[in-house]
Parts: structure tokens; sequence; C-alpha cells
């Protein structure tokens, strides 16, 4: 995004409410032990996936020659997303929604989204938003599911450089989901690099009223107190980012964000620090800062 994209760790994470885990409702009795031992199997592809993606693609191609159905499909796009081919998943993903929607299976918006995440991973926005878009038009989904769709969307919009169409997203799904704290991450961030720090700040002060300890929550505390110009409290947010996340990516970034504003500060005390480009990210991943 030219506000950069919070991109890195939806390629990665799973869904938050991963709908293809859920069974298709109202299967006729003598087709109720089909569908368990079919949503097991669909299940142990995606832990299957999580360890050895190569042989959870092997185990869906192998699938769909006994069954072409969308559950072998399902498990081809978990192979391939968790093996970072978004492409691939995402063909997998269509074509798994295809073959809901000829059986009426319930399971379509959510396939649906999964496509629509990977065509973002993929660099392609706009077609991730129109997915978002139907998925989003119906009536039917439980106010979590709108909400991290609303999530997904929002992110689909700072792709095509449309902050207030992301706003206005996060703001609504702010009102469905008011105690995760990714909902207020993520509108800091954007609060953020429209400049709007005073908000940005409430934000993130609600993310950390949810979870003082998260590292890309951290993170981006740090980031806007950079902003405000409180030094002091940026170092210790991202010290806090650090020791939580020594080894990933939010820690990292707080590490070199910290190594900048030393040598920046050690030139003297009036160098203006330039606001370091922070967490852009749906989960605890982060892109590399820029100050």
């Amino acid at each position: 995004m030219s506000f950069l994209l919070f991109l890195a760790a939806m390629q990665a994470a799973p869904p938050p409410v991963d709908p293809i885990l859920i069974p298709p409702r109202g299967p006729e009795p003598e087709d109720q032990s089909l569908a368990l031992a079919e949503a097991q199997r669909l299940l142990n592809c995606i832990q299957l996936a999580r360890q050895d993606p190569s042989a959870a693609i092997a185990e869906g191609a192998r699938w769909a020659l006994t069954d072409n159905g969308v559950d072998a499909h399902l498990c081809l796009g978990v192979g391939y997303e968790n093996d970072g081919e978004w492409g691939r998943a995402e063909q997998s993903y269509m074509q798994a929604h295809s073959r809901a929607e000829a059986t009426n299976d319930t399971r379509q918006p959510g396939i649906l989204v999964n496509a629509g995440r990977m065509a973002l991973a993929d660099g392609n926005a706009e077609i991730a938003r129109s997915r978002f878009d139907t998925v989003l038009a119906s009536d039917q989904l439980r106010d979590s599911v709108r909400g991290n769709v609303l999530l997904e969307r929002a992110q689909a919009h700072v792709a095509l450089d449309d902050g207030t169409a992301a706003q206005t997203d996060l703001v609504a799904a702010q009102a469905l989901m008011p105690n995760d704290k990714l909902v207020w991450l993520l509108s800091a961030t954007l609060a953020r690099r429209q400049g709007n720090f005073d908000e940005a700040g409430d934000f993130i002060d609600r993310a950390l009223e949810l979870d003082q300890d998260d590292p890309a929550t951290l993170l981006e505390a740090g980031n806007i107190a950079i902003g405000l110009n409180a030094y002091d409290i940026a170092e210790q947010a991202w010290n806090r980012a650090s020791a939580a996340d020594p080894d990933g990516p939010s820690g990292q970034a707080a590490r070199r964000n910290l190594e900048r504003l030393a040598a920046l500060l050690a030139a003297g005390p009036t160098v203006p620090v330039e606001l370091p480009d922070g967490v852009e990210t749906i989960g605890e991943d982060a892109a590399d800062p820029q100050p």
C-alpha cells in the first residue's frame, strides 16, 4: 500500500474464523457418516499442510482423482497456501467454490473469502475486493464473520490506495468486534499512515488494553510514539516488542527501529526522527521499517 500493504501475515496465517472447517449443513441421515469422514479428512489435510505443504498438495491431488469435489480442492488450496503458492491456492479455492455453488454447499462464502485472500496475497487487490464485496452483500453472515471479512476488504482498499474506504470498513469492524485487538491495531496503523495521530493513539491504547504483550501492537505503539516525538515511549515500546518476539518479524523490526533511533539521536537532540513504516500486516508480521 502507499500507506504500505498490511499483507505479510495475512499471506501466511489461516483466517481468524476458517469457514472451510465447518461441514456443510443438512446432509441426509444416510449421508452423515460420509460427511463426517470427509470433514475429518479435510481437517487432517489442513493439519498436514501446516507441517508439510507438499504432502498436503499430494493428498489433495490424490483426493481429486477419486472425488473431484469441494473438499479435495480445499485440501489442495490449503496445501498451496501454506507453500506460499498464492496463485495456485486461489485457483484451487475457486474450483472448490464452483463445486460448492453447484451443490448448494453452505461453505460458499467462506471459500470465496479464502480465494479473495489469495488474490490479495498475489497482488490482485481489485479481484480480491470484488470477492469480499460479494460475500458482504449477504445478510446471513454472523457478526464475527462479517467483521473479519471487513478487515480483509479494508486491506484490499488500502492496496488500492483507497484509505477512506478502508477506514469505513475498519470503523464497521470495530462495532462488530469491539474486543478484537486486530481491529484496533489495524485501525491505529491506518490512522497513523493518514497522519491522524490522536486517533491512532486512541486506537492503539484500546489494542493494548486487550493485549499489552502483543509484539505487533507494541511495535505499532512505538511507531505512533515516534510520530508524536515521544522518543522515550517509543524506545520502551520497541524494547518490549523485541523482548516479546526476539526471533519474529515484529521483534526484529523493533530492534532495527531502536538501532536507527539511537543513531539518529546520537547526532543531536534536535534532529527530527522520521516516521518508520512499521506494522502493515494482519497479524504478527511486520514490514521492514524505513525511518
